[in-house]
């Protein structure tokens, strides 16, 4: 039994009921109905608007026949791809009827690319097998020259990527190089064509930077940079590249693989060389802040300046000159006593000396009736008898002159002095 507008549909008085009633009556029937409440509907996209509310409107079709659809913004913004009209997909949701039309449709909680499933394991597994490897490591990512003259941009010649990413690099830095490497972009020859393309973009002279980008497009279409053996030319290239594949939302296997990845082709762009025009602006703030900062320091030395020519003036400079005259009067008297002090001490000690050196001046020796005894020829002392031979020539110096003799040494001279003893 439903109630609808507060009545009974089994009473009698029920059975007329108003248009509100019918669809009250389908959309409780609709939501009720086990099988409706989980469904899976796979089906291409049509009239697709996305509503500044953030709600997506669009209809899912076959071949015979469609069904309107409606997602909500708390479940669009899950979304990991971007959808679009001539999309198939498979959605997950209920069937429900908006009673204000009277029309029932699908309300769709998620939804991905029709086949994503199977491809997302391919690239989930082929992405963990080269991060693995350290492939994408960080510390292998080359840095992008922040000035770069020449740059090679690898994408289809005619799509749209490339008209933007030209139109926005020479808008921003015309004094550029840009070199297009033409590449199939799309399908199953493309991850050859690309790898072909960057070979060809490598061996360029003078190139600083490589873009490798492309629009957007379904996971089908982009599936040609997420070949491994693209990947593996990209980590070894020995120049650096930025990666604009898809939109923001799009990641592929090249993106993680080069030295940086860009949401889009016109960001890679913005990404590979500078504004002219934030440079001039940055200038020309360096130039102010320069210049402020140059005034600032002029007026601070003409501060000092002034201060020290009133400092300068001929009554200080001569008060200056007589306090330091007075100083080295002061440290010329001090110097003369200390150098008078020091000449009194050293004569003392002079005086000390001589009176030690007469003490023992053998001169003084002499005086008292002693004498110094040589051999005349070698100049030695005589200091003992035994020293003496008969050949012998003694020099004998006394107080007032020296003699030379000869010894007399038929006696023992020894004995003679023992005798004396």
């Amino acid at each position: 039994m439903y109630i609808i507008a507060d009545m009974d549909i089994n009473s009698a008085d029920s059975k007329i009921l108003s248009v509100s009633g019918v669809n009250k009556l389908i959309k409780l029937t609709l939501e009720n109905e086990p099988l409706l409440s989980e469904i899976r509907v796979r089906g291409e996209i049509s009239n697709f608007t996305r509503h500044a509310s953030g709600h997506l409107y669009f209809s899912l079709k076959d071949a015979n026949a469609q069904i309107r659809s409606v997602m909500f913004m708390r479940n669009a913004g899950a979304l990991k791809f971007r959808p679009e009209d001539g999309l198939e997909v498979i959605a997950d949701g209920s069937i429900g009827v908006f009673e204000k039309r009277g029309e029932y449709q699908l309300y769709v909680r998620d939804m991905q690319p029709a086949g994503v499933g199977a491809l997302y394991l391919q690239f989930e597994k082929l992405k963990q097998k080269l991060q693995k490897e350290g492939l994408f490591d960080p510390d292998r990512k080359k840095e992008i020259p922040k000035f770069p003259r020449r740059i090679a941009v690898v994408t289809s010649p005619t799509g749209a990527a490339v008209r933007d990413v030209i139109n926005i690099i020479t808008r921003r830095f015309p004094a550029i190089d840009i070199i297009v490497v033409p590449a199939l972009v799309q399908g199953a020859d493309a991850p050859a064509s690309i790898i072909a393309a960057l070979k060809r973009a490598l061996a360029l002279l003078e190139i600083d930077t490589i873009l490798l980008v492309r629009g957007g497009g379904s996971i089908e279409d982009l599936w040609g940079f997420n070949d491994e053996n693209l990947a593996r030319e990209i980590a070894a290239a020995k120049i650096p590249i930025i990666s604009g594949v898809g939109h923001e939302t799009d990641f592929t296997i090249a993106d993680f693989a080069a030295d940086l990845r860009a949401p889009t082709p016109s960001a890679a762009a913005e990404i590979a060389v500078p504004d002219m025009n934030e440079l001039r602006m940055k200038l020309d703030s360096i130039h102010a802040h320069l210049l402020r900062r140059l005034t600032d320091l002029a007026r601070y030395y003409r501060s000092r300046l002034e201060t020290s020519s009133v400092k300068l003036s001929t009554d200080r400079i001569l008060d200056f000159i007589d306090r330091r005259r007075e100083l080295l009067d002061d440290y010329s008297k001090n110097s003369k006593k200390n150098l008078l002090r020091m000449v009194d001490t050293h004569r003392r000690t002079v005086s000390h000396l001589e009176e030690k050196l007469a003490a023992i001046d053998p001169r003084r020796v002499l005086a008292r009736g002693f004498s110094i005894c040589e051999d005349h020829q070698s100049g030695k002392l005589i200091r003992s008898v035994a020293q003496i031979k008969q050949s012998t020539v003694l020099r004998v110096t006394l107080q007032d002159g020296a003699i030379v003799a000869k010894p007399d040494l038929k006696t023992n001279p020894a004995q003679k002095l023992l005798d004396l003893e």
